[in-house]
């Protein structure tokens, strides 16, 4: 008996095995059709390839849907033959079977995509039968519902994607509409690839946006804090308003605009300082009483007021909103061990100055212990960077392309702004001139809107008022010595030459002299700077200098960061050491020691000059700012004869200070006529800026052709430069209204009329270029609204339009008052933009 059910035994695994070998056999083959099938329908274009995944996931669909419902019947047959005796036995086994069948199938991986048509009755058999072990309550996890659960962590998943596999690959639109779950139910390796390909492309795309974490300021308060620590000391309260004008006026004539200004301080014990940093400005800086932007800049900004302040180089700037500063920073609630910080934020147009600015912190944070401050710039290890930022940090120095790259790090969760409170843009105009200003409006977005905000430059441009009135507060604006930027201790020289060779000459010559004077006293550290105006001739007068035995240290922007900062310490650390570099230092190089500033190459700007020129005279020392200049340079001439002082006029010889006069009286006779220009920026990346080359290389390119001839002969006639001098532009009418809409929301508007203007003020009033421009500038809404009434006419009876004016309606008044003043500057350049082409013009 035993060896019959032995036999019975034997025979039955025999056959269970051969079917499994014929299902396994069927599979296999049923494997490779699928990958034919995916390898051609990867060759199909994009839609039908959209429309083949569609249909699979709407069968995929249906096929969950079936399967529930073959799970629900099994449970209820289940239930059911668990009552009975004999044939709950027989089921139980059954099922027990069932599901020692699908251990097999399962490992073997015998899944399928949906949609694939089935070409005979044995393989859709295979599949119910794989369907209904599935749905087996004892048969463990699916395997399709485990992968479809990866795909969905796969899907929510943000980094990790290394820089090999991004490499090449292109943005896609929506991962989710390019790619489903049944592609990876056959398991294969291919499949994969192209899913993680797939998603690597929608977070290159992200990456790529590199958008911040704004703040939403509607769903909590944030954390009150004191921005007021001045208290006025009794010496200067109690001055008259006489007093303080002249106060201000023997303060190099510090002009202020703004509502309730502080009164300037005289010495430092009036801003009421610890003992700590009264001796270190005192004793280790030696600063014994403050600069006029310390004295006027400081009360203010520690008043808790935004300031802009605009001074010369080397007048102190940086301690002006360091010490405000540390004040508020050390009133902070410190920072938890949840909290990176920042608690103040400094941003700097370039790494040099951010590195100078974050020295010049270090020593004021020595004895704090509880201030930590990092730098983070371009071209530095940022692996040291986002450590120290984990590790908590109050103030952060910063360029914005960094810093926007630490914003985005992690989603955004690496940095966090939501407690910065105190905002510094140090060489602001610069900032915007390098094209800045999309990142800098980014990081503001993830500031708290009540944080105190101050800006700093040499030079303060009108471009950049539109951004000082969106970001600041109530600004208060300071001034220094605002009729002569130019450093008093700066002893401004020239030389004209003809030709590039006997400039170099002479460069040779300057430096030769330098040299001679440093050999007779060996006592004094007199560092020398050369400018020049590109890369390419950065290196080649290098290479001449080192032929003429010169040891001279180049910095641009072309030379590897590590390079760059390794020859400016190099520079600082050699004795009667010379600097070779382009503009990219020409703000907030800070040596003392540089006695001399060669301007090799002709500056285009005033703002380049007073910049380029206050590399020297820094603090109380004296320098030397000697311009070498072709005679064809006809704007820096005018540049130059403005910004010499008379007796530095008087001092050149005869022959020089005549040719001065002539390039400078010449290039404005044609800036009158149209034939010269002055740049008004530095240059940078901007649009702007790319449209201003276009225009210089339009004009160089008439001047080739003869074109420029005829409008220099046509701009010789009186009466186009007469026509010019009589350009005006009328003050724009506009009436200000301010509603309350009832549940204490005040709206602001203005109702600026143009249809008294005369026809081309009015025609560059409501054109479109304009209007978009006032509108992208300060966010207002602006229509048109009324008709156009000739001659002086008007509406005459009830009902009638009104004249033709311009509604602008905005949420503050601030932008309201912004977007006439620069409507009526767009209208201003416009008309004369006009009439300059009207007396160019050989149309009569």
């Amino acid at each position: 008996m035993s060896a019959v059910s032995a036999d019975v035994k034997k025979k039955l695994l025999l056959e269970r095995r051969n079917k499994w070998k014929q299902k396994k056999a069927e599979f296999d083959a049923l494997k490779v059709q699928q990958e034919t099938n995916l390898n051609i329908s990867d060759g199909n274009d994009e839609s039908d390839r959209a429309r083949k995944l569609a249909e699979r996931k709407s069968k995929l669909e249906s096929w969950r849907q079936k399967r529930s419902e073959n799970a629900q019947a099994d449970v209820a047959k289940l239930t059911g033959s668990q009552r009975g005796n004999k044939t709950g036995k027989a089921g139980k086994k059954r099922i027990f079977d069932d599901s020692d069948e699908e251990e097999n199938v399962t490992k073997v991986q015998l899944f399928h995509p949906v949609g694939i048509s089935v070409e005979n009755d044995e393989r859709g058999k295979i599949e119910t039968d794989l369907i209904s072990k599935n749905d087996s309550p004892q048969g463990g996890d699916d395997p399709l519902e485990r992968f479809m659960n990866t795909l969905d962590k796969l899907d929510d998943s943000s980094t990790f994607a290394s820089s090999e596999v991004l490499h090449g690959i292109g943005n896609n639109k929506d991962i989710n509409s390019d790619v489903d779950g049944d592609e990876f139910v056959h398991g294969t390796e291919g499949d994969h690839i192209d899913e993680v390909e797939t998603e690597f492309r929608r977070l290159k795309k992200l990456k790529s946006k590199k958008r911040v974490k704004k703040i939403a300021f509607g769903d909590r308060g944030f954390e009150p804090f004191t921005k007021n620590f001045y208290v006025v000391p009794e010496e200067i309260r109690n001055m008259t308003d006489t007093e303080v004008d002249e106060l201000r006026l023997s303060l190099d004539n510090v002009i202020v605009k703004g509502q309730d200004c502080p009164r300037p301080i005289l010495k430092w014990s009036h801003l009421g300082l610890t003992t700590d940093i009264m001796n270190l400005i005192t004793q280790e800086l030696r600063f014994l009483s403050p600069t006029p932007i310390q004295a006027q800049a400081i009360p203010a900004i520690m008043s808790g007021r935004d300031v802009i302040g605009i001074s010369k180089t080397g007048s102190g700037k940086t301690v002006s909103f360091l010490l405000p500063l540390m004040r508020q920073i050390r009133s902070l609630r410190p920072l938890s061990k949840d909290e990176t910080g920042p608690l103040g934020l400094i941003l700097a147009p370039t790494r040099e100055l951010a590195v100078q600015i974050h020295q010049e912190l270090v020593i004021f944070t020595r004895g704090m212990p509880n201030v930590r401050s990092i730098c983070c710039t371009g071209g530095s290890e940022l692996k040291k960077q986002i450590n120290d930022l984990k590790r908590g940090v109050e103030v952060v120095v910063a360029t914005p392309g960094r810093f926007i790259d630490l914003l985005t790090l992690n989603s955004g969760k690496l940095l966090h702004t939501e407690r910065v409170t105190f905002v510094v843009m140090d060489e602001a105009d610069r900032l915007f001139d390098l094209g800045f200003e999309p990142q800098i409006t980014e990081i503001m977005k993830t500031v708290r809107p009540d944080k105190q905000c101050v800006l700093f430059s040499a030079t303060f441009p009108a471009k950049l008022k539109s951004f000082a009135s969106r970001i600041l507060t109530s600004p208060i604006s300071i001034t220094i010595n605002s009729k002569s930027l130019i450093n008093e201790n700066i002893e401004q020289r020239l030389e004209i030459y003809d030709s590039d060779d006997k400039k170099f000459e002479g460069l040779l010559y300057l430096l030769d002299r330098r040299s001679s004077s440093n050999v007779d006293n060996d006592e004094q550290d007199e560092k020398t700077i050369v400018f020049v105006s590109s890369q390419q001739i950065c290196d080649l007068i290098q290479m001449k200098l080192a032929d003429a035995n010169y040891t001279v240290y180049a910095i641009h922007a072309g030379k590897p960061y590590n390079e760059r900062a390794s020859n400016l310490e190099k520079f600082k650390n050699t004795k009667n050491g010379i600097l070779l570099c382009t503009e990219v230092l020409s703000r907030g190089l800070n040596v003392p020691e540089v006695s001399l500033v060669i301007i090799y190459n002709a500056v285009k700007t005033f703002a380049q000059y007073v910049h380029t020129t206050g590399r020297t005279a820094r603090g109380a020392n004296h320098g030397v700012a000697i311009t070498l200049l072709l005679a064809d340079e006809f704007a820096a001439s005018y540049i130059l004869n403005k910004s010499f002082r008379d007796n530095e006029v008087e001092a050149l010889p005869s022959e020089t200070s005549a040719s001065l006069k002539a390039m400078a009286e010449k290039f404005e006779s044609g800036m009158k006529t149209g034939k010269y220009r002055l740049t008004k920026g530095f240059g940078g990346k901007g649009l702007e800026h790319m449209e201003k080359i276009n225009d210089v290389k339009h004009d160089e390119e008439l001047k080739q052709y003869g074109v420029g001839e005829r409008d220099a002969n046509a701009g010789s006639h009186h009466e186009p430069d007469e026509n010019l001098e009589q350009i005006t532009v009328p003050k724009l009418d506009y009436v200000f209204h301010q509603s309350n809409t009832g549940s204490s929301h005040t709206t602001y508007s203005a109702e600026v009329n143009v249809n008294d203007l005369p026809q081309v003020v009015r025609w560059e009033a409501t054109k479109n270029t304009t209007l978009s421009f006032v509108i992208h500038e300060t966010a207002c809404s602006i229509t048109n609204r009324g008709k156009f009434y000739p001659d002086g006419g008007g509406p005459t009876k009830v009902g009638d339009e009104p004249k033709l004016y311009l509604l602008i309606e905005a949420q503050e008044e601030k932008d309201v008052r912004l977007a006439i003043e620069l409507l009526e500057e767009k209208v201003r350049e416009g008309v004369k933009k006009f009439s300059v082409q009207e007396a160019r013009s050989t149309k009569f």
